[in-house]
């Protein structure tokens, strides 16, 4: 695809190639900025992966930028490493969900084993990324933490609506969120996967799925964890 917009992948690379041909390409003015975090598998997840945060500097043809990602793998040499198609994102859901958020992931149904901290996050330029996550709004997510320890504490949702702790005009948003955290609790305890079980917009049901400014020299690299 062809974009201006602020977009992201899932990448299999190793993270010091992906952090020097990224580096490369916001001294090339192709990209403005780029952050990403290595993530361990989770129990659903077949191997570990890298969550990629791109801005162009302009527009940009992705299939390009995807071929350019392709890595030698001497492990298996016919298959190289690379990335999952790219997607349009907006930072706010990408950050949180990428750090594995608590509170965002309630919202969503989900839960995670790992998590992850802003020094998790490799970027191009550190300020912007503290800017950004800075400029994050919370406000919906720690509304969340109430209907999370609710449900953690068996407290019925008609309680939290008499106590005045849900906003009286999202009272059917936060209904939903309560039942799928309850739900998906209730299936983890059980005996199945984390995944989301139910879309909380659209309450459809959903299968577990794998979505897809200077030259830097190898002393420079950040440390990174072994792949």
């Amino acid at each position: 695809m062809k974009t201006s917009k602020p977009f992201a992948t899932i990448s299999y690379n190793t993270p010091n190639f992906l952090f020097l041909k990224l580096s490369d390409l916001v001294n090339k003015g192709k990209l403005s900025w780029f952050a990403f975090v290595y993530h361990y598998k989770e129990e659903d997840e077949k191997k570990d992966h890298i969550h990629v945060f791109f801005i162009p500097d302009g527009q940009i043809d992705t299939k390009p930028l995807g071929d350019l990602l392709r890595e030698f793998d001497p492990t298996h040499p016919d298959q190289p490493l690379g990335v999952l198609p790219f997607q349009s994102s907006k930072f706010p859901d990408w950050y949180l969900y990428s750090s594995h958020n608590t509170e965002y992931l309630a919202s969503k149904g989900q839960s995670r084993k790992y998590h992850y901290e802003k020094s998790d996050f490799k970027t191009s330029n550190e300020d912007y990324l503290t800017e950004l996550e800075h400029l994050i709004d919370r406000s919906k997510i720690n509304n969340i933490t109430v209907v999370r320890e609710a449900v953690e504490n068996n407290v019925p949702f008609s309680s939290l609506v008499k106590e005045g702790r849900i906003p009286v005009q999202l009272i059917n948003q936060y209904q939903k969120v309560y039942d799928l955290i309850e739900y998906n609790n209730a299936i983890r305890n059980g005996k199945t996967t984390h995944t989301p079980i139910v879309d909380p917009d659209t309450g459809e049901v959903l299968n577990s799925k794998l979505l897809q400014h200077s030259v830097v020299t190898d002393e420079e690299l950040p440390d990174f964890p072994e792949r």
